[in-house]
């Protein structure tokens, strides 16, 4: 019997992502959707050639070699890096190489002591990361690092816009007024610019009411500025929460935007910072990183070059920065944000403690003739993708019991005492019942004008433990400043 849309090839290639959603559904022995649109043929090539992934501790002296090898759909490598990522895992070394529908990808990992990876459910999710019927119930993979595997379906609130101070005490305080509960929260500012990922439940599951989540969207917008200078998303998402790839989302487009509006000129390369000096990344990932007297002055600056290779057509993009964790992530994330494909990489952490990157890229879909403007473009944006991870400030970790409303009291105690968030980073441990809080803030000293004003006493010093006690305190403070490599840390408790 004939069916409408029977007969019909698929408009374009799905991304990975989408596929793997899609294929659950698709019954195996069927060449057509549930539309009744032909399959493309990567589907049915990965229906018979299914991925294969190997991993080896043996063939390296220090670090877990993994080698991928499958049919190449868009969005594959940054998924793979984001899995890496998510699990906490250091990519010291890679080479990526993709030609003729088909990608093979090696990689040297460690787990982030710098030891090989020997835990088996980490080795079972590597394993499986490429399946379209990946267990995604597995402990392991948890976006938002909490160790909540319940999979909770939550509201996702992705917001954009001009900075200001509050505007987290603001957006929290708004939300639990009208009795949804911040699950877990992401901030990130940069160059005048903030982006928010917030994870809200209400009574425990996503905002069911059309009509307060477009009320919400309205005062949410008038916080931000008005619809003409933010961006603002809503969308209900089932488990993991990757709020670091939305954020980048987010600033690029708050980035691009600038960069149209200056003529090419939001960025000014004549003033760049060092790619990780004084500051760390979030949630400790800059912790064991050399310091900077440990670096020569070619691995502390960044830099980022593309030129056009005229044999080949590709556009060559050269990075030279300070290594770290997720760099690799963060690189991935923009030329894929940016429609750029790759075909061929070389990523390689050096001795003195800085990295190197070359990709050989192509603009999807579009002309690969030689673009200054959009190679320069490309650079500026590059750039602030590494960057931007690195805020000014002093890193303040907030450890309280889990309740509701509790960081919208965190936020406004911190904002009504004229404390400045750079960045933030929220996350709920279900297990030990408990919240865990980190801040980039502009002051020390005020940060014990906050202790003692909540009823504050010294404690002992220590950075952020999720296994930590809360004892009898319902806030636990700790803050970490770092100034030339020599970090200066200090706790206090409130009752």
């Amino acid at each position: 019997m004939y069916r409408a849309g029977f007969g019909q090839s698929s408009p374009s290639l799905l991304n990975l992502a989408d596929w793997q959603e899609k294929e659950k559904v698709n019954p195996v022995n069927c060449a057509v959707d549930e539309n009744g649109a032909l399959l493309d043929n990567l589907t049915l090539e990965l229906r018979v050639t299914p991925p294969e992934i190997s991993i080896d501790n043996t063939v390296n002296s220090k670090y877990t070699f993994v080698k991928l090898s499958s049919a190449n759909r868009p969005g594959s490598l940054i998924h793979v890096v984001q899995h890496f990522t998510e699990l906490g895992l250091h990519i010291h070394s890679s080479r990526v190489t993709s030609c003729g529908g088909w990608f093979v990808d090696d990689f040297l990992l460690s787990e982030g002591d710098g030891k090989k990876i020997l835990n088996q459910a980490k080795l079972r999710s590597i394993q499986q990361m490429l399946s379209a019927f990946y267990a995604d119930d597995s402990p392991c993979l948890n976006g938002d690092e909490t160790d909540d595997t319940s999979r909770v379906e939550s509201t996702v609130f992705e917001l954009a816009g001009p900075d200001g101070v509050g505007l987290l005490a603001d957006v929290t305080r708004l939300l639990t007024h009208n009795g949804c509960n911040v699950r877990s929260a992401a901030v990130w500012t940069y160059r005048g610019r903030v982006a928010f990922v917030l994870s809200v439940t209400e009574k425990g599951r996503p905002i069911a009411d059309e009509y307060k989540l477009g009320r919400l969207r309205q005062l949410v917008t008038a916080i931000m500025g008005g619809e003409a200078v933010s961006t603002i998303r809503l969308k209900s998402v089932r488990g993991e929460v990757h709020p670091d790839r939305r954020l980048h989302q987010l600033m690029l487009h708050e980035e691009l935007e600038a960069w149209a509006a200056s003529g090419g000129a939001a960025v000014d390369v004549e003033a760049r910072a060092p790619a990780g000096g004084a500051s760390a990344s979030d949630d400790g990932d800059g912790d064991d990183l050399p310091t900077d007297s440990e670096l020569s002055a070619d691995t502390m600056l960044l830099g980022v070059d593309i030129e056009r290779c005229d044999s080949s057509g590709y556009w060559i993009v050269s990075i030279a920065c300070r290594d770290r964790p997720k760099l690799l992530f963060d690189t991935v994330c923009t030329l894929a944000d940016m429609d750029y494909d790759i075909w061929h990489a070389t990523i390689d952490a050096l001795p003195g403690g800085g990295a190197v990157q070359e990709y050989h890229v192509r603009p999807r879909g579009g002309e690969v003739a030689w673009d200054p403007e959009a190679a320069a473009c490309l650079a500026a944006m590059l750039e602030s993708s590494i960057q931007r991870r690195f805020p000014a400030g002093v890193k303040l970790h907030v450890r309280s019991v889990d309740r509701f409303g509790g960081l919208a009291d965190l936020t406004r105690v911190l904002s009504e005492a004229g404390l400045s968030i750079t960045r933030a980073k929220v996350r709920t441990y279900v297990n030990s019942n408990s919240s865990g809080h980190t801040f980039y803030v502009m002051s020390k000293t005020r940060i014990q004008e906050v202790c003692t004003r909540l009823g504050g006493n010294l404690v002992e010093a220590g950075q952020e433990s999720q296994s930590s006690s809360l004892g009898s305190h319902r806030f636990t403070f700790s803050f970490l400043h770092r100034s030339a490599g020599s970090p200066m840390s200090s706790s206090c408790g409130s009752v």
